[in-house]
């Protein structure tokens, strides 16, 4: 026993530690609602709407048919249906720690973060061509 294992115990206080502080954050298994079709998951959280609504309106979905969350929560949703996933990062190694996470894939579309695809003609032309399985 180390010192202050020994100096606790003497006082009388016994030393606890957490095995899962995850769950002190609230962030253990998130549910994915049944409506949601359309997994975004991205560097930044809130996605700008105007250009994502289009690219919602042209796969026929509804605005709430989609969830955007960050990579770090990830590992935390819980998924009981298909859905599609878009990953949107120009982190090879966050995206490879990432594709395990994706339960349950319809399809998995790979853009690079939201500021260059936003920006980029081409970048806009290869999710396109992902989502209709046009191998480029």
């Amino acid at each position: 026993m180390k010192r202050h294992q020994l100096l606790l115990q003497e006082m009388g206080l016994t030393q606890w530690q957490l095995t899962r502080p995850e769950r002190l954050q609230g962030i253990v298994n998130i549910p994915i609602e049944e409506q949601v079709r359309l997994v975004i998951i991205s560097e930044i959280e809130n996605i700008p709407t105007l250009l994502l609504q289009d690219i919602l309106h042209s796969l026929e979905f509804k605005l709430n048919e989609h969830l955007a969350i960050h990579f770090d929560f990830i590992p935390h949703l819980l998924v009981s249906h298909k859905v599609h996933y878009w990953l949107l990062s120009e982190n090879l190694e966050k995206i490879h720690r990432t594709l395990p996470y994706c339960q349950k894939a319809l399809s998995l579309w790979l853009s690079p973060s939201w500021e260059t695809f936003m920006t980029s003609p081409q970048e806009k032309r290869k999710l396109w061509q992902q989502i209709q399985g046009i191998t480029a």
